[in-house]
């Protein structure tokens, strides 16, 4: 006997294919070759994976891709992450994208190692400038997302652990473009209300690009520059972010961080218990020990008259010290003194002098002698000089009864041109000088 066949409906069994992969492959990353790109005005993105053998249609709705940073390029070698599903309508096989990314270290990942490096070279991630958390915090700030999942956790931990420690909580958002600024403000108002003194910076985990916002430049500053402690507890254990570089703490989880700040209300009462039942046997100690230095300083206590008699003879010992040691330094100037003027005087300059002065007079009597010899010399050689002078002199012609002829500008005159009818001259003579005007030239 046959029995029947199952008989499925085409929609059916797309159904079931569907249901199947999608329960098998719930999220998965695919490489390959990006082609037949389209971007329709819905805001969707349509395009086509592949390789040297095959392809796969995927899907990328316009809530993802509205947030991507990466802009896909036909060509493009590109990661992607996504959930297998089928198309029922059409029965094709289609990747549904969540995230994408260029192949290899991504780009997102490539910009977060740019700015890494940029930041530890200007010093942000060094550890001389992180703040010390506060032993105990008296009151801490959440900067998170109010409706998120972090910071449910985050109050969930500090009432169970120290449900006395105030908590407020300064809103901002997690993810998207205008997160980071959003973050920065939230943290310049927990600076500005100055009522916490340790804050948290949180959110749930994600991938990296929905954890992007935590790796923007000028949150980093911001928080370097936080005067306030801040404990960083972004993502899961293995998600590294900037923000997480730069805290003063990082915790693995934002659950983590609330415990690193909250200390155990059980333990801290079984330390009180061990603290109350060892202060009354510490104190004893002390007590004992205190006795026993208060017995041996009595013992050692000595009645006034006897330091006093110690101090005299201490006294009267350095006194004998010190009258010895001032005998032996003035016997050692004296003679030290004895023999200074003993080489003072064998090295006496008296003697000295009166040979120089004697030398000096022989000299001085000789200079004279020479300085005559020569002043006779120079008078009689002056007096030769001046006859034959004189026997050269005009002055001598004009004693002869001669005269020299000059015009107004002192010209001497030696011919009738020079002068003219009616023009003054003056005529030296051996006593004197006239004055004289031309009546007449005679050539």
């Amino acid at each position: 006997m046959n029995s029947q066949p199952i008989v499925l409906q085409v929609s059916e069994l797309a159904a079931e294919m569907r249901q199947l992969l999608e329960r098998s492959y719930p999220e998965v990353w695919v490489e390959g070759e990006l082609s037949s790109l389209s971007s329709p005005a819905s805001g969707h993105l349509y395009f086509t994976l592949k390789d040297d053998q095959s392809q796969l249609r995927c899907a990328m709705f316009r809530n993802r891709a509205s947030i991507s940073r990466y802009r896909p390029q036909a060509g493009d070698l590109v990661r992607v992450r996504a959930k297998i599903s089928v198309y029922t309508a059409r029965g094709d096989l289609q990747c549904i994208v969540q995230h994408i990314e260029a192949a290899g270290e991504g780009q997102l990942q490539r910009r977060f190692e740019e700015l890494k490096r940029e930041l530890n070279a200007a010093g942000l991630f060094a550890q001389e400038h992180k703040r010390e958390m506060p032993g105990f915090a008296r009151h801490i700030g959440l900067i998170t997302s109010p409706t998120g999942a972090a910071v449910r956790d985050i109050l969930t931990t500090l009432k169970r652990r120290a449900p006395s420690i105030p908590v407020t909580i300064y809103p901002a958002v997690v993810q998207g473009e205008s997160a980071a600024q959003s973050l920065i403000e939230a943290l310049q108002n927990a600076v500005q209300h100055d009522q916490c003194d340790v804050l948290i910076l949180s959110r749930g985990g994600g991938s990296l690009e929905d954890l992007w916002c935590f790796n923007d430049a000028d949150l980093a500053q911001a928080i370097f520059a936080c005067p306030i402690p801040v404990v960083a507890g972004v993502g899961h254990e293995v998600d590294i972010t900037i923000a997480d570089l730069v805290a003063d703490q990082r915790a693995p989880t934002p659950t983590a961080a609330a415990e690193l700040l909250s200390p155990d209300r059980t333990q801290l009462q079984n330390n009180l218990i061990s603290l109350s039942l060892r202060l009354p046997r510490s104190l004893r100690r002390q007590l004992e020990q205190l006795a026993q230095q208060v017995d041996t300083c009595f013992q050692q206590l000595q009645h006034p008259r006897e330091q006093i008699s110690r101090q005299r003879e201490r006294i009267t010992q350095l006194q004998h010290q010190l009258r010895r040691s001032l005998q032996q330094q003035l016997s050692a100037i004296s003679q030290t003194l004895k023999q200074q003027h003993l080489q003072l005087r064998a090295h006496s300059p008296t003697r000295t002098i009166a040979a120089q002065r004697s030398a000096v007079q022989a000299q001085f009597k000789q200079l004279c002698s020479t300085a005559q010899h020569q002043l006779h010399n120079t008078r009689a050689r002056h007096a030769a000089l001046a006859e034959q002078l004189n026997a050269v002199s005009p002055l001598a012609t004009l004693a002869r009864g001669y005269a020299i002829a000059r015009d107004a500008k002192g010209t001497i005159l030696r011919s009738t041109k020079q002068v003219q009818n009616r023009q003054q001259i003056e005529v030296q003579l051996h006593q004197g000088n006239l004055l004289c005007d031309v009546v007449d030239i005679k050539p």
